[in-house]
């Protein structure tokens, strides 16, 4: 009796592999952001206890901001005493970043509508960027960026903001000794360090990377925008040219 040979789907070549999807592909493209978001929710919900919030101020700031290193140096800021103008100020200098992030949007999406546009734009983060800097290269269909894009956003935001929950119950249980803080920013950063593929992005990444502790001391909430200024400054030098 002779063995079935399997037919090759409809629009495959025989021995091709299909391609996955792209909600099955934004699932294991963020799982390893999945796993530090959740140690940095918890750090950041705990933060919010020490700052005196309520559970529905804390919430409001991860729906509102969606991203947790602007989200713990507002809830710092805050537990510091420093005020809300101050507070608004540390969040714009933060998220200086989202410029170049929206900017990258506008060319993902540039197909969809202007309402469209602006809905997804709202939940960017720095996980969605890279990955969709990564993966839309490839792939310029708007509905198949739309699905990746929005599978990749929820995967991300459910675990943070749940976890963040979980640590504002937990409170002052956290111990800061944890580190708890840097998960998401070290894996994050580990993702980044796959894509340095030439000299001046290695320099800036490290130029950029060594001026966090040397300006932290004296820059406070300006730390990060002063980074990143002397990171380009550095990868845009002329002895590359």
């Amino acid at each position: 009796m002779s063995a079935a040979v399997a037919e090759p789907r409809p629009g495959l070549a025989a021995g091709a592999v299909a391609a996955p999807s792209p909600v099955a592909l934004a699932v294991r493209d963020t799982g390893p952001f999945v796993v530090a978001l959740v140690p940095f929710g918890l750090a950041v919900g705990s933060a919010s206890v020490a700052a005196g919030l309520s559970l529905t101020q804390a919430m409001f700031g991860a729906v509102v901001l969606l991203a947790g290193a602007a989200q713990l140096a507002v809830v710092e800021s805050l537990g510091r005493g420093d005020g809300i103008v101050a507070a608004l100020v540390v969040t714009a200098l933060v998220n200086l970043r989202f410029v170049y992030y929206g900017a990258g949007a506008a060319r993902w999406f540039s197909g969809a509508r202007t309402w469209q546009r602006l809905l997804l734009v709202f939940p960017l983060v720095d996980q969605t960027f890279l990955l969709g800097q990564q993966r839309f290269a490839d792939h310029g269909d708007l509905t198949w960026r739309r699905r990746y894009y929005l599978m990749a956003t929820l995967m991300l935001a459910v675990p943070f903001v749940t976890s963040q929950v979980v640590g504002y119950r937990l409170g002052a249980g956290l111990p800061p000794a944890l580190g708890l803080h840097l998960a998401a920013p070290l894996v994050f950063a580990g993702m980044l360090a796959r894509h340095l593929e030439t000299g001046p992005a290695r320099l800036a990444a490290v130029a950029a990377a060594l001026a966090v502790p040397l300006v932290g001391g004296v820059a406070g909430p300006a730390t990060l925008p002063i980074a990143i200024a002397l990171g380009v400054a550095a990868g845009a030098g002329r002895w590359w040219r």
